[in-house]
């Protein structure tokens, strides 16, 4: 270690730490010198002493100028750079450097480019250009109010790429632009765009009717897996363009774009789009990775690019995607990572201005509630502010039209209602939700966006693990053994009823949200073990026909449930991991759409169409509040095991006076008689019948759904 380090935590403050290897760590004084020409005195405050190092803690200047190198002197005539720490952190800091323009980036102009970089801690930034011919310029950057770099470079720099230079606590520091909106392969350096290049490519825009989030149908994947596999007769596999292609298919049956439009969804979530660290994008059949791993937040990932090294190609293609879904009536939602980066001393963040970006504790310990070994801190302005400039650009530049976001929790609530309020100024139904689980990150409880402070998060969507674990079961890997409701486990009926109100009907049931548009009921997601995998342990003494039936189950009772309905990719034909329940890195043979299992299981994925379209056609799933649903909603439970789900809703365009949904996950066939006019929309093979009943044979291991006449 260096004899001696001096740290500036706090204005008018300087923590030095001495090594004992360094004259016993012992020292009698410390004065500062500056850049500038600065020479002050320092007064000892105390001393704290360690095993190997002794800290002394002095008072200097209060009024030290950010901008200039300040050393730090000690009586043996050493001396070291002042290095700018926790200050950045502080109010004052926040009050004097939060900068509010929207210029931050480069902005291309035809004739020139006005770059501008926050970095209020730097003594002096350069910034080097690489033209198209691969011809090198360094140009000085000057600073002004707000600690805000700025630089005009004359000329078309259309196509040009950079790096900022930046010097500070001693050293030069390389680094990306946190602002750009696109970068050469595996982010090495920032472009220029221009964005009318991306804008030329039109959004038809989607005018399917959507009226609240109970309205959607959700469906999960990830660019690469839907297209890897040879068997989608894509021109090109895992890009972005490839979802664009249509008239693929295998065997016979649609696949890709084609698929996704065959299902009958609303929404599909993009599983992380943005730059993400651990793919050569270069070559990037050598690795493989969810993208929960990022490296930057307004970049596009390259490897679902064609060209990875066009900067361009990323943001065109990306925009292509999300246009071709539009016309074929897909909203597009995309999966956000705003709780951690990937590797934090390799960001742009951390580089231009360390140890303001990322969430510490008061020990000055980085906060580590993602277990990924760093929190973003999303209560810091410029962090903040960093936030919505994505948000705006991916719904104005690709037209993105809602967003899932990873580790919810460790975002704090007034960030989220922010998102949230600017989401919906740009397109009103944006759709906003996220992991709300309640995460160890250095934040106050009641400042967390978890499900504990729903309330708070008015109109944002939390993913319900409550519907999960009755369902389904628990899904840890120590609790696979666990049977749900609609696995085996018949004593969970009363639980069942809770959560098929969305969890928001009250006592004698647990209500958990105030609005059922709020409840995000997923059987499965990209974590954990598939529902197929999970019964291969909870379900082990059960033949393959009886679990094709309870996944039958879990999707109508998924699409039939109050709230907002979530599908994996794959769960529609019982997808499997092969036992896998974290296969974020496990490649394209255990990831990829296998389209020889939709194959094999296409009458479950055909069943899983029928509830699709139930749930679309039918109102009554689709009660927009919580009024509503408590009016309207009710429950019994048959012989403690069977339940009928009630929906008393007038429905003029089908006819129809109530909705009742039967589900029997026992082995027995159930034969009841209902007095009145029922008539079957949704029998065990997704039938729906003409005739109307009184008496209705429950076959074992199904739901039924019926329409009722007064």
């Amino acid at each position: 270690m260096t004899a001696f380090e001096a740290f500036m935590d706090d204005f008018g403050k300087l923590r030095v730490k001495v090594s004992k290897t360094f004259y016993n760590g012992q020292t009698t004084g410390f004065y500062i010198t500056g850049s500038d020409g600065t020479f002050s005195d320092c007064v000892l405050r105390s001393v704290e002493e360690h095993s190997q190092e002794i800290y002394y803690d002095l008072i200097i200047p209060a009024n030290m100028n950010f901008g200039v190198q300040y050393y730090l002197h000690e009586a043996h005539g050493r001396a070291c750079p002042i290095a700018v720490r926790y200050i950045v952190r502080t109010a004052e800091f926040d009050r004097l450097f939060t900068y509010d323009g929207d210029d931050l980036g480069p902005v291309y102009h035809e004739m020139y480019t006005d770059f501008a970089l926050w970095a209020p801690t730097a003594c002096r930034v350069h910034i080097r250009i690489r033209d198209a011919r691969n011809r090198i310029s360094v140009h000085t950057m000057d600073r002004y109010e707000r600690g805000v770099w700025r630089c005009r470079v004359s000329g078309d720099l259309k196509k040009c790429t950079y790096v900022y230079m930046i010097e500070r606590d001693g050293i030069v520091i390389e680094s990306t632009d946190p602002y750009a909106l696109s970068s050469t392969s595996n982010g090495r350096e920032s472009a220029v765009i221009d964005t009318s290049v991306i804008l030329k490519i039109k959004d038809p825009g989607v005018e399917t009717d959507y009226k609240t989030a109970a309205d959607a149908v959700i469906y999960e994947c990830s660019v690469r897996d839907m297209t890897s596999s040879r068997q989608t007769g894509t021109s090109t596999n895992g890009k972005y363009v490839s979802l664009t292609e249509t008239g693929t298919g295998w065997k016979m049956k649609p696949t890709g774009l084609d698929y996704l439009v065959s299902l009958g969804i609303t929404h599909v979530q993009i599983q992380p789009v943005n730059d993400f660290s651990t793919i050569d994008e270069d070559h990037p059949e050598k690795n493989y990775n969810w993208g929960y791993d990022p490296l930057q937040l307004l970049s596009l990932e390259g490897s679902y690019s064609t060209n990875a090294a066009d900067p361009y190609a990323r943001m065109t293609e990306f925009r292509k995607m999300v246009c071709a879904l539009h016309k074929k009536g897909i909203r597009v939602n995309t999966d956000m990572v705003f709780n951690h980066m990937y590797d934090v001393p390799s960001t742009s963040l951390d580089r231009t201005v360390p140890y303001y970006y990322f969430r510490y504790n008061e020990n000055g310990y980085m906060s580590n509630g993602s277990f990924c070994g760093n929190d973003l801190d999303s209560l810091r302005p410029m962090m903040k502010k960093l936030f919505m400039k994505v948000i705006r650009t991916w719904m104005e530049l690709y037209g993105v039209d809602g967003f899932r976001f990873d580790l919810m929790g460790i975002i704090d609530i007034d960030t989220m209602n922010e998102i949230a309020s600017l989401a919906a100024s740009i397109k009103p139904y944006a759709m906003i939700y996220g992991e709300g689980w309640d995460m160890p990150t250095n934040l106050e409880q009641n400042m967390k966006s978890t499900i504990g402070n729903q309330h708070r998060l008015p109109g944002i969507g939390h993913f319900n693990d409550s519907f999960r674990d009755v369902a389904k079961g628990r899904t840890g890997d120590d609790q696979k053994w666990e049977k749900g409701y609609l696995t085996g486990n018949l004593s969970m009926a009363f639980d069942m009823c809770g959560v098929l109100s969305g969890n928001t009907k009250g006592d004698p049931y647990f209500r958990r949200f105030d609005s059922p548009v709020q409840s995000i009921n997923a059987i499965e997601t990209h974590d954990n073990a598939t529902a197929w995998d999970k019964m291969h342990a909870c379900c082990a003494e059960e033949n393959r026909d009886t679990r094709k039936k309870r996944q039958k189950m879990l999707m109508a009772v998924t699409m039939a449930a109050q709230g907002v309905p979530f599908i994996h990719a794959g769960m529609e034909f019982c997808g499997t991991k092969q036992d896998n329940s974290n296969s974020y890195n496990a490649g394209d043979v255990i990831n990829c759409m296998n389209w020889d299992r939709m194959i094999l299981n296409y009458d479950v994925l055909e069943y899983s169409r029928k509830c699709i379209a139930m749930r679309r056609k039918w109102a009554a799933f689709r009660l927009p509040n919580s009024s509503e649903v408590d009016r309207r909603v009710s429950f019994q439970v048959a012989e403690g095991t069977i339940i009928y789900y009630d929906i008393n809703y007038r429905d003029e365009a089908n006819n129809s006076d109530c909705v009742r949904v039967i589900i029997n996950p026992s082995v027995n066939d159930k034969y009841y008689h209902f007095p009145g006019n029922w008539r079957i929309i949704l029998d065990e093979q997704g039938q729906e019948h003409d005739k109307e009943m009184e008496d209705v044979f429950i076959p074992a291991v199904s739901v039924i759904v019926l329409s009722g006449r007064n």
